[in-house]
């Protein structure tokens, strides 16, 4: 791999660009063999998508992913849905014309059409007034597809969590149920970024999805596995393995964030030169800057308490927030201190460390708070 998009990708990293997550990885395998659904459970950018396209890709079965994070209300729901299952439909047939015409048979009551768009043949299936109706049918007909055609598929449902935010949830749960529960190919993994909801939705006794799926929690990755990949690549581009203190400023800002080292890795080999600590330094001090915008819209829809503790959070990690020592400089009650620590636990900007520190979550917004505010010159 001679490119950096390809060795540090974005977005969905497969292939050599996909490192480790040898135990998510089997795990996920062995469940999607037994055709077991799993809810994994992870903060924004962490990988996700590329693990379960990645296992996808191994088990050489087919897949979709249809994202929720703009899911508005039920109809859109069904229409994603609907949609994805059009395409994975086509996928699944053998290259013979009487695989479609058994396809048709299979939709019929939802008068088919095999037609070609930008992405390719997908099947059109006509919608009806009952958009609850429409997406169970669906996901039911793909799965006896996939069932007379003996090819396993995985759907990936991604934010899936905004589903809990739309007016008739209930209903969209339940629907949803039906349709995994009675699956027998076509095997669901669940994802979304508020951990919180997920948690509400797939472990409340009172949700239609209780106990529906195991959950797995996607943690960042152990440091050594980047020291190994990042000194083989490194060997790759400059002929020499990149240094101790190098990589040690790499996972001082980035710390060992999945999205951030590939962000950060990518921009720093497109340069010429072996790396040094200040080329690390500059690279990412720049990069951050470039994100104020983002960065700036979290921050702003958060309450002035919750400003106060998420920046003596960034400066300075804290054991107890209730403490004189903490609350009291940023002149915040205790209880007030608690509860703006829980609305941020929530929102996925602080997190609970293993040492018993709650800390800012997202290292470039924790830089840009610690950092970048107190420039003199921030443009």
């Amino acid at each position: 791999m001679s490119d950096n998009l390809e060795m540090f990708p974005e977005g969905i990293a497969m292939g050599d660009a996909f490192i480790n997550r040898v135990a998510e990885r089997n795990i996920l395998i062995k469940r999607i063999k037994s055709n077991k659904h799993t809810v994994l459970m992870a903060p924004r950018r962490y990988g996700k998508t590329s693990l379960v396209m990645q296992v996808a890709y191994e088990m050489k079965i087919h897949s979709c992913a249809i994202d929720l994070l703009a899911a508005y209300d039920i109809e859109y729901v069904r229409d994603q849905i609907v949609e994805k299952v059009g395409r994975l439909a086509i996928e699944l047939l053998p290259n013979l014309t009487k695989a479609r015409e058994k396809l048709m048979l299979i939709f019929k009551q939802m008068k088919p059409e095999i037609t070609l768009g930008a992405f390719g043949q997908k099947l059109k299936l006509h919608l009806t007034n009952s958009p609850l109706q429409d997406m169970t049918d669906a996901l039911l007909k793909l799965d006896e597809t996939a069932k007379h055609f003996k090819k396993q598929a995985v759907i990936f449902l991604d934010e899936f969590q905004q589903i809990s935010q739309l007016k008739n949830y209930h209903s969209i749960e339940a629907s949803i149920r039906h349709a995994v529960e009675r699956s027998e190919y076509i095997v669901y993994v669940f994802s979304g970024s508020n951990r919180g909801l997920l948690e509400q939705m797939f472990g409340d006794s009172g949700r239609s999805l209780y106990r529906l799926c195991q959950l797995i929690h996607i943690e960042r990755m152990e440091k050594q596995v980047y020291v190994d990949h990042l000194r083989h690549l490194s060997k790759i581009k400059w002929k020499k393995s990149i240094l101790d203190d190098v990589l040690e400023k790499i996972f001082f800002h980035t710390e060992l964030h999945p999205f951030y080292m590939n962000v950060l890795c990518q921009i720093l080999w497109d340069k010429n030169n072996i790396l040094s600590v200040e080329a690390v330094d500059g690279a990412w001090h720049t990069y951050v800057k470039t994100q104020r915008q983002i960065i700036s819209h979290d921050v702003m829809g958060l309450s002035v308490n919750q400003r106060k503790i998420l920046t003596a959070l960034a400066k300075t990690p804290a054991k107890e927030i209730q403490s004189i020592d903490f609350a009291g400089p940023l002149k915040i009650s205790p209880s007030s201190a608690q509860l703006s620590v829980d609305v941020l636990l929530k929102k996925d900007l602080i997190y609970f460390r293993q040492d018993g520190y709650y800390c800012v979550l997202d290292p470039a917004m924790k830089y840009y708070l610690d950092v970048i505010l107190w420039e003199s010159e921030l443009s």
